[in-house]
């Protein structure tokens, strides 16, 4: 809202207490508009909507009380400042409701833009204190607001289990808890991460089996047991603690960021101008950086047209990224980049369709700016020397920037000129000047002003890098010598906010530990500091540990200089990415156990794991004003020794804290893999409800879906934590026909769009799921699961999308063991060599090196292949597959080779040529594996030479699958992923059909009867009360009827149809006709 901050009167601070607000459905996203009542009613309803989301922990420790600031707050305002008088009024900014963002020319369909329309000037400006968010004073009772403890003094920090699952609590009016009555409860368990660990490793086998284990543990939140009772557990992080010393804890403070507003920029070293516009898929600063402008809003007609001048100064307090702007240039050092952005608030507008804020700069108006403004802006303060090193127009700059293709920008490097101090401030009055010249047509980028950002510097002022300098601020001015730090700490100048930050890290040599922050000590402290609720952060949905975020109270962030907190633990490091942009695999990819799912998951599990050797701690942060942050950084350290003192930190083993997230993907994952083989009517709903699970694993992710909110508010979202400690879907049962009943049981046209779902193929599927209802009796499906005769182009693409359910499981056969031990030793010679030739990247598990011929033959079935390598594809094989006549009905393509006969191809003979240029080039030679068969060969007569191929033929025609090889290549590759050839010997299928012979699967052989017999329909109408579409209809006497009833019979007597006679049945005769009787005159008269 516009106010004139001026006049605003300030207040004390003294305390609230926030109450939760209920959620409607509405806001929850929920919209059953396009619903009938019946399908209303069919619908599970949420009862309470906030019992999706996370419950808050108390703030039992009020905020330091501050009087009402007398003093001093913003700068005066200057008439000479910005240009104020003029411009567009409130009332001409209203959209024109028919120019929309893009424009069409039908006649050419040619896309004309409409940057013209909306990409003007909107009649912001800005004054002296547009970018002060703190008063004109010292920062005011700084420390006391910097980690206060809020706990209690009774607080233990070892008791986070709630009363509700141990029962201490008694029944007593009073509460008291001697000699009252109490409640035992002790159908819980409480068990630790690590209890949760070794119960799970009883049995951990590959994705695509079961785990009773692990699924009940890491899912479901339950024990096994032997007998089939079940318990749920309540997951307590505090059994695994490890507790230290104050001494045995090492707290660093640094800066980690800077951002600096001004109007005008001025440096002690140089910058470097970007001479075209840069490549740019989204703003510079794209989110919200808690930064904050007050930009003066237009006047009125009625005050644009008062003699002497304005007299509104109404202004509002806008985000920094909601201000379209430009990245323009970039100071470099060895030790950091900083990037400078330039904002332009009169192009600040919504979006007249979307009504949403709109920040990307078009290219159009990009380019008006470079070429019209920047670029002679430069030209005309470069010294004569430099002109044959200018560009002179934007066009120029593109075209001698082009890549070696011959095409103009895109995402190539940028060329950068380099400009002093002096020759930037001169191109600024020179931006200035041509703005101002350029009237209507570049007025839009007036009142611009520059914001210099700079982060993650932590590492370069981290204790003033180990004693080098005197501190952070010391180590900053050294290491980034080209910002003026005394001209940026002067506010009248700008505002510069500092992120200090202060790291709690154990010296552990041993046991390498991570820090997880206990979210109602946190709580505690953020409201004892006087922040807002913020943002709640449970790591892997754990009820009570994660990390807060929260801007301060307005008038005490103005009164403090301190702006923004954020407490967050330093494990995220090991997942973060470079953009701290959190990228995981899609609804869509899980929906379908897509390669990018899987790929993403062992990725994770990977990370998790190799992160098992490193120390992670803690980190607190505050974005305060450059005077607060130098008042912070002079005495911190005392304040966090006295906060450690409080126990806000759980100390675990980063062993027990990784291995714990590492098992939850796991089994996350093989559930997502067992209900997409089911595929249940519901599987997108709970798919978006794993997937939720998965991502929390490394981040908290934010619940977009509409479905998704609606799932965790029907699931009991916050119950579930606070009586488990942790997110489970305890409910959840595979064998259920849409395994979770407190969910919608079926998917809507929303959930299969955004799980790229086919609507048509989904009706398939429902109409497959009725016709074998129907077939119940059958019960083919799991020794069928394609019907007993699928067609070839059926099974092809079953086999590349889950062979593991096609195909039978691999088994040992006895008579195996009886193998000659030189046979033996040529496969598994055979096996490690064809698997050493792969590339380390390739590899998501460990690779194969078998020891016995059982492990060898182990490591060519289609489970191992798929969890040892990132990316493969099955084929299938038409040879084997004929019917009782001999006769192969439905196969396609040439006839393939049986696993036997493929032996010569892995096997070759000596007497065929070796191809020098081949990938079987290096087995023939020196220690290969065929080398050594060549050997072996020579040394035997032919009875044993028929042996050994016999032993091997037999090794090869009981292997699950094999690499796809050719006489020319060892491992072939499609689409980039490692082709496999499957055994048609452990296919479930009788033998081939042709296309529509399968009575499986989701392609229908005849349509469903979905329409009632008539006689039961017509009962059914018997019973159906009438309907009267009016109300008006009289009901009729029995009079009234008896005499309806016989109009209807008299008149239907009247108009009865009468047959007519009979015809003569005359012999056909041929034409022409001759009549038996004479055509008399009267009857036809003939003229002559």
């Amino acid at each position: 809202m516009a106010r004139d901050r001026n006049n605003v009167v300030p207040r004390a601070l003294g305390t609230h207490i926030p109450v939760e607000p209920e959620q409607s459905a509405e806001a929850c996203g929920q919209d059953d508009s396009q619903r009938s009542s019946a399908a209303k009613a069919s619908r599970k309803r949420v009862s309470n909507w906030n019992l999706g989301s996370i419950k808050r922990f108390p703030r039992p420790t009020a905020p330091p009380a501050m009087a009402a600031y007398k003093g001093r707050r913003w700068l005066p305002d200057n008439r000479t400042f910005d240009d104020y008088e003029g411009g567009p009024t409130i009332e001409m900014l209203r959209p024109p409701s028919n120019v929309h963002p893009t424009m069409i020319y039908h006649s050419a369909r040619m896309e004309l833009s409409a940057a013209w329309a909306t990409w003007v000037d909107h009649g912001y400006r800005i004054k002296p204190s547009t970018f002060q968010m703190f008063y004109q004073c010292r920062p005011l009772d700084t420390m006391e607001h910097i980690m206060p403890i809020g706990t209690l003094d009774s607080y233990d920090s070892s008791m986070q289990v709630p009363d509700r699952v141990t029962g201490a609590y008694s029944l007593d009016r009073t509460g008291a808890q001697k000699g009252g009555s109490g409640v035992r409860i002790s159908d819980v368990v409480i068990l630790s991460a690590s209890d949760m660990i070794k119960s799970a490793e009883q049995y951990d086998p590959p994705l695509q089996e079961q785990c009773r284990y692990g699924h009940d543990l890491f899912v479901r939140g339950c024990t096994s047991g032997s007998d089939g009772d079940e318990r749920p557990i309540y997951v307590d992080l505090e059994l695994d603690a490890i507790r230290f010393d104050e001494d045995d804890i090492s707290i660093s403070v640094d800066i980690d960021s800077i951002i600096w507003m001004t109007k005008t920029l001025r440096l002690r070293g140089t910058i470097g101008v970007y001479m075209t516009p840069p490549f740019h898929s989204k703003p510079g600063i794209s989110k919200h950086n808690h930064a904050y402008l007050d930009l003066l809003i237009p006047q009125s007609e009625e005050d644009a047209h008062e003699p002497g001048g304005r007299a509104e100064w109404l202004s509002l307090r806008v985000k920094m990224d909601s201000i379209p702007h430009l990245c323009i240039g970039r100071i470099s050092s060895a030790a950091s980049t900083l990037n400078v952005y330039i904002f332009f608030p009169r192009l600040k507008h919504d979006d007249a369709i979307s009504g949403k804020k709109v920040t990307i700069i078009p290219n159009e108006v990009e380019d008006i700016f470079w070429d019209r403004v920047l670029l002679p802006s430069i030209g005309d303060c470069a010294d004569i020397s430099w002109q044959a090193y200018m560009k002179q127009s934007l066009q120029e700059a593109r075209y001698k920037n082009k890549g070696g293709s011959g095409t103009t920008g895109g995402k190539g490097t940028q060329k950068i000129i380099p400009l002093s101090n002096d020759d930037f401030l001169e191109v600024q009055v020179r931006m200035h000047d041509r703005i101002k010249d350029g009237h209507m047509e570049l007025s839009m980028f007036g009142s611009c002003f520059f914001v210099l950002e700079g982060k993650g510097i932590k590492l370069i002022t981290k204790d003033g890098q180990r004693g080098r300098f005197q501190g952070p601020e010391d180590a900053l001015l050294h290491n980034l010598p080209d910002l003026d730090w005394n001209h940026m700490m002067d506010r009248t100048h700008g505002e510069l906010l500092v992120d200090v930050g202060i790291s709690f890290t154990p010296r552990s040599s041993d046991v390498p530990v991570v820090g997880l922050w206990r979210l109602d000590a946190l709580e505690a402290s953020f409201g004892a500091g006087g922040y807002n609720k913020g943002q709640l952060h449970h790591h892997n949905t754990l009820s009570r540990y994660g990390a807060l975020q929260a801007e301060m109270q307005r008038e005490r962030c103005q009164q403090t200089h301190v702006a923004f907190r954020s407490a967050y633990n330093l494990y995220y490091e090991a997942v973060r990415t470079t953009n701290n942009q959190v990228s995981f695999a899609m609804d869509s990819d899980a929906y379908k156990t897509s390669s990018n799912y899987m790929t993403e998951c062992f990725n994770i599990a990977r990370v998790l794991t190799g992160s098992k050797g490193k120390t992670y701690g803690v980190r607190d942060e505050y974005r305060t004003s450059g005077k607060a942050a130098r008042l912070i950084l002079e005495s911190v350290m005392s304040k966090a020794e006295e906060y450690l003192r409080s126990d806000p930190v759980l100390w675990i083993p980063s062993e027990v804290w990784f291995g714990f997230l590492a098992r939850r993907v796991r089994e996350v994952q093989r559930t997502q893999i067992a209900i997409v083989r089911r595929h249940p009517q519901n599987l997108g709903i709970l798919t978006s409800i794993l997937n939720y699970m998965l991502r929390s694993t490394t981040s908290t992710p934010i619940v977009f879906d509409s479905h998704l909110r609606e799932s965790l508010a029907l699931l009991e979202y916050r119950n579930v934590l606070e009586t488990a400690g942790m997110f489970f879907l305890q409910d959840f049962d595979l064998a259920n026909d849409t395994c979770l009943y407190d969910v919608q049981q079926q998917d809507d046209i929303t959930v299969l769009a955004l799980m790229g779902a086919n609507t048509k193929v989904q009706r398939a599927r429902t109409a497959a799921r009725l016709e074998i209802s129907r077939a119940d009796a059958e019960s083919e499906s799991e020794e069928f699961p394609l019907g007993r005769r699928p067609s070839w182009a059926r099974l092809k693409s079953a086999i590349a999308s889950s062979p593991a359910h096609i195909m039978k499981p691999w088994v040992w056969l006895s008579r195996l063991s009886r193998t000659q031990l030189s046979v033996g030793r040529l496969f598994v010679m055979c096996t490690r060599h064809l698997w050493l030739m792969l590339k380390d990247e390739i590899f998501q598990g460990i690779r194969p090196c078998p020891e016995s011929l059982q492990e060898a033959m182990k490591c060519w079935t289609t489970t191992s292949i798929t969890d040892t390598l990132a990316a493969v594809t099955f084929d299938a094989c038409n040879i084997g597959l004929q019917d009782h006549t001999g006769v192969t009905p439905g196969r396609m393509g040439p006839r393939s080779k049986s696993f036997a006969h493929r032996l010569s191809i892995f096997f070759p003979s000596p007497e065929l040529l070796k191809k020098g240029g081949s990938q079987w080039f290096s087995l023939w030679t020196g220690e290969g594996y065929i080398a050594e068969f060549h050997r072996l060969l020579k040394g035997m007569d032919d009875d044993e030479k028929t042996l050994l191929q016999d032993g091997l033929a037999d090794i090869f025609s009981n292997l699950h699958c094999l690499p796809a090889s050719t006489a020319a290549a060892v491992w072939r590759v499609k689409q980039s992923a490692i082709v496999f050839v499957t055994n048609p010997a452990f296919y479930k299928i009788e033998c081939l059909g042709r296309a529509g012979e399968s009575r499986r699967g989701p392609v229908v052989r005849r349509p469903v009867n979905v329409i009632k017999g008539k006689r039961i329909f017509t009962a059914d109408l018997m019973d159906v009360m009438p309907f009267d579409a009016l109300g008006a209809l009289r009901k009729q006497s029995d009079r009234q009827k008896r005499r309806d009833l016989h109009k209807k019979l008299t008149k239907a007597n009247k108009h009865k149809r009468v047959p007519p006679p009979p015809r003569s049945r005359t012999r056909s005769r041929p034409f022409p006709l001759s009549s038996p009787n004479p055509v008399c005159d009267d009857t036809m008269d003939v003229d002559d």
